[in-house]
């Protein structure tokens, strides 16, 4: 499985021999484009009627829908497709006629998956319409279903440019360097940089943070309620605030539906464990001035232990490396005009996830009799009304707020010779509040286009209580227990001016617009943050457009890095290796900070995307980033032991402190010295302070290139689409001023290198087949000498949809069938120390192998 080199050139081969074979029909250029939101077919003819085409379809399949305001540049296919999103109408240009027809499925489907969306949203920009100058990838759940993702957990952990490190189902926090996982949720985490250095929104607004480490649990909400995702892997705090470092990802909802959809599925993997069933349905109606979309699902997935794979047949049998989990989650959005210009809107979810492991402290003992069996609880909700007002000139104004919750509660049962020895009883309970006032339109007509502005104010408030029990026979200890509120006032505008458009354009410079924004948020606790950001569009010729962009963006230290509660231990000055200067005891201090700032980033990417008009439906794209990030809140020593090594740590350690330097040491320390010394505790005998508390001490430097491809076209009755996406990474940290320069992606337990997808679909009447590869690049063991390379990992999906003819006894049924990773890869062993740390990363490679699984689908 290791040949991936023979994939690429075959899909190098399959992909010119397609371009070679497909239709020669010329789709039109470029342009600019003006439609008002309104019914669908007056704005198809508007569409129609600025490209210079004639215009052909049923009227009865337009009736009753609605099309979203479309302004901007783009190709003639690429504006239907805008206008189109979400109604199960395709558009097809011939001959200079545009004709709009019904996709493959029953008539019923088609007319239910409507979605009667009066704005185009855009991530990456707060004004309507606008192409961000930043990279932007987009994911319909069509697409997901096809590529045989079933939640958005495991589509995030697919992206290329994401790392499923940290807050993820299988990723065993107890022995993985520092990754945390709380509650077997889903975070998405791009470039590696930290689920809270990504910022995931849910229509366009925030929602309460997951847990204790500030990321957003992505699985919540289920894919049949989900119209698409789109992710911008640049920077994005001028337009969105705090977190925005790595990227944003907006799960974009259905705002309505017309019938009745249920599916069930159930699969299961082919080793044993995570046996897997699936319950989903959507419900909806659509009238001429609004409607809704009711979804729910349920799920349930076994546990897979140990002595379910041969990798880990040396762990205890019964341990736990991918967790039983049971979730339930609902989503309602509803849209209503109350009077011309006036639209209310209302989405909101909530989820019910819970989640059982069990990790031995041996391996010849079950948890139950020398381990910890946790049993994390996650209760989630948003709410979030929208109200739109069109104001004169085309000018619109947005009023929304968002109330949110997510609260954890995690049982830790500890085990020690056959009883229960004490339980730990933690909860993070998550609050957010927010409100938002937003105006955008055009600014002033110019040669080159309308310049547009948004301006934009608002409060949000986050809060975290947490709290953490130890319960013995003989006592309940409280070892964490605060309260904590951070109220942000914020305000922003955007600007974009087109410089050259289609009314003035000339050789070498068809289009050129220039886009900025900047955003200002004052913190309760840190003080105010101004964060900027241009960007530039550049199309030489019509068939490549350039883009640019540069900012600044930044990370609030969480609540949980404030309120960590400060620690300090009397450790004997052997546990050191090398030794100390003196043989006294050494006290070690540890936790949090209330002096904590905020992290700030730097990054600028360039990219370039080239659709032929010789090969309609092909696209070609590569995007270069660099993120410089400084003012890390981290823990700078990884391993106290290592203190003493060499001068790298010197600016964190006191030699020979005095016993007043002691003292104010050990001062705000709530629960004292911890002595773990065999002598009396005596300030005046401590030979060094180390300061590893939470500190604004590292740096980082990310580095890489996204390469995406597609190509969509059709022979005869088969349609076809290929797809390629990409990423390298390098990276590099400096955990503090003295230490060197260290490099991360590609070592273990840190993102690799290379990290790829590509899939070829197939469509002819009723069915659909798509086939993908994934490659999760190797990465390098350095723990010890020497150091050795772990291997790459290479699976292969393949999904097949059979979709009945719209009549007799199966009309309204799909049939779906799913087999991931088909060869059963396995994660390459790793070096352990032994016990039960598993003897792979699974960080980066995961241990559920083939996974076989059918799916009923009814329309109604």
């Amino acid at each position: 499985m290791r040949h991936y080199r023979s994939f690429i050139l075959c899909g190098a081969a399959a992909l010119a021999l397609a371009i070679s074979n497909a239709s020669c029909a010329q789709e039109p250029g470029e342009r600019d484009y003006n439609v008002a939101a309104q019914d669908l077919k007056y704005a198809l003819r508007d569409l129609a009627r600025q490209s210079g085409l004639e215009l052909v379809a049923q009227s009865d399949a337009l009736v009753g829908r609605k099309a979203p305001a479309l302004r901007g540049h783009y190709s003639t296919i690429q504006a239907l497709n805008l206008l189109l999103e979400g109604t199960g109408l395709t558009a097809e240009i011939s001959d200079g006629t545009i004709f709009i027809r019904g996709r493959s499925e029953p008539p019923r489907a088609a007319d239910a998956a409507s979605d009667s969306s009066t704005d185009i949203i855009v991530t990456g920009s707060q004004i309507r319409g606008l192409e961000p100058g930043s990279p932007v990838r987009r994911d319909s759940r069509e697409a997901i279903e096809r590529a045989g993702y079933t939640d958005l957990g495991s589509y995030a952990r697919s992206v290329a440019q994401n790392y499923a490190g940290g807050q993820n189902p299988g990723v065993i926090s107890s022995v993985q360097a520092g990754s945390e996982n709380v509650n077997a949720s889903s975070t998405l985490n791009l470039r590696g940089l930290g689920a809270d250095a990504t910022l995931t929104l849910l229509n366009g607004h925030r929602l309460a943070y997951d847990a204790a480490h500030q990321g957003i649990d992505i699985s919540a909400i289920p894919l049949i309620a989900v119209d698409r995702i789109e992710i911008v892997t640049d920077g994005a705090s001028a337009l969105y605030g705090s977190d925005a470092v790595g990227g944003v990802a907006n799960i974009i909802l259905r705002k309505d539906y017309q019938g009745i959809l249920a599916s069930a599925r159930v699969g299961g993997a082919t080793e044993g464990g995570n046996m897997q069933q699936q319950y989903s349905a959507i419900a909806g109606r659509r009238w001429d001035s609004g409607g809704f979309a009711l979804s729910a699902e349920y799920s349930k997935s076994s546990d897979i232990t140990a002595g379910q794979r041969s990798y880990t047949k040396n762990l205890q049998p019964n341990m736990t490396i991918f967790p039983w989990q049971r979730s339930f989650s609902g989503v309602l959005s509803a849209h209503q005009t109350i009077k011309d210009g006036v639209e209310l809107s209302l989405d909101a979810h909530l989820n019910d996830h819970r989640s059982r492991a069990a990790l031995p402290f041996t391996t010849t003992l079950d948890a139950d009799q020398s381990g910890v069996i946790t049993t994390p609880k996650v209760f989630s909700y948003s709410v979030s009304p929208t109200i739109k007002i069109n104001l004169p000139s085309d000018w619109q104004l947005t009023v929304r707020g968002t109330r949110a919750s997510s609260d954890s509660k995690v049982q830790a049962a500890i085990y020690f010779g056959g009883a229960l020895f004490a339980r730990n009883k933690v909860r993070y309970d998550n609050g957010f509040w927010s409100g938002e006032g937003n105006v955008e339109g055009p600014l002033i007509s110019l040669p080159g286009g309308v310049a547009r502005l948004a301006l934009g104010v608002g409060v949000r408030v986050i809060q975290l209580d947490a709290s953490i029990q130890q319960v013995t026979s003989a006592a309940t200890t409280a070892l964490v227990d605060y309260h904590d509120r951070r109220t942000v006032s914020f305000g922003y505008g955007e600007l974009s001016v087109p410089v050259v458009g289609s009314a003035n354009a000339m050789s070498l410079v068809r289009r050129l617009i220039l886009s900025a924004a900047v955003r200002y948020e004052h913190y309760s606790q840190i003080g105010g943050l101004a964060t900027p950001k241009m960007g530039i569009i550049y199309a030489p010729v019509e068939d490549l457009t350039l883009k640019a962009s540069w900012g600044r963006s930044f990370k609030a230290p969480t609540l949980a890095q404030i309120n960590q509660a400060q620690s300090g231990t009397l450790v004997p000055s052997t546990d050191f290796f090398p030794l100390p200067p003196d043989s006294r005891n050494i006290l070690l201090l540890t936790g949090g900070g209330g002096r904590l700032k905020p992290e700030k980033a730097s990054a600028w990417t360039i990219s370039a995307e080239f659709k032929p008009k010789a090969v309609p439906g092909l696209s070609l794209g590569i995007s270069r980033f660099d993120v410089h990030y400084r003012d890390r809140v981290v823990v700078p020593i990884l391993n106290y032991t290592q203190a003493f090594s060499g001068s790298i740590y010197r600016n964190l350690i006191a030699i020979n402190p005095t016993v007043s330097q002691v003292l104010q040491a050990t001062s705000n320390l709530p629960l004292g010295v911890d002595n773990q010394t065999s002598d009396p505790y005596d300030p005046a005998l401590v030979g060094a302070i180390i300061g590893n508390q939470y500190q604004n001490a590292a740096q980082q430097h990310i580095k890489g290139f996204d390469v995406v491809a597609a190509y969509d076209f059709t022979i005869g009755r088969d349609q076809f689409n290929l797809n390629a996406n990409a990423s390298y990474l390098q990276s590099n940290q400096k955990l503090s001023a003295d230490q060197p320069i260290q490099q991360s992606a590609g070592l273990i337990f840190n993102p690799p290198h290379w990290r790829a997808r590509a899939s070829a679909g197939w469509t002819r009447d009723i069915i659909e087949l798509t086939a993908g590869a994934n490659y999760i690049g190797g990465t390098q063991d350095s723990r010890t000498t020497p150091t050795v390379k772990v291997g790459d990992f290479v699976s292969f999906d393949a999904t097949i949809r059979i979709r009945p003819k719209a009549s007799g006894a199966l009309n309204g049924f799909e049939l779906l069938a799913s087999a991931s990773n088909i060869f059963d890869e396995k994660p390459s062993l790793i070096r352990t120390s032994g016990g039960n740390s598993p003897p792979y990363d699974a960080t980066n490679y995961s241990s559920v192998g083939r996974v076989l699984s059918l799916t009923l689908i009814k329309r109604f």
